[in-house]
């Protein structure tokens, strides 16, 4: 009950998540050093130094949860606006974290956007 309670907003379906996992991936946000540069570049976009688009180098895929609750899924429009060269995917029956939810899916499409 309370992972259902602390987590809706991260999972569409908080209770199957196993609390050893929540516990690893909570305590490495807290050390993380790339967590604000990261963000940072998540809220303002490649072109905040005034790249057009087509200027990126690499592919860019934006997976997006149909349940977040944290970036609803109406921002994913500002999103593919600050990312023009991205692809957009979307994940059914995911909230915010896609690897916590549909963790074949996350992979596979980690796999198939850097192979």
């Amino acid at each position: 009950m309370g992972r259902t309670a602390l987590f809706a907003q991260f999972s569409a379906h908080p209770w199957k998540l196993p609390q050893d996992l929540v516990l690893h991936e909570l305590r490495g946000f807290k050390t993380s050093t790339s967590l604000d540069p990261a963000l940072n570049a998540l809220i303002h976009g490649p072109r905040q130094e005034g790249a057009p688009a087509g200027s990126l180098k690499g592919k860019v895929v934006i997976g997006w949860g149909r349940k977040d609750k944290v970036t609803v899924p109406s921002e994913a429009a500002r999103a593919t606006e600050l990312f023009p060269d991205a692809t957009l995917h979307w994940f059914e029956n995911c909230g915010h974290f896609p690897h916590w939810d549909q963790p074949t899916e996350a992979a596979r499409l980690i796999l198939d956007s850097t192979g």
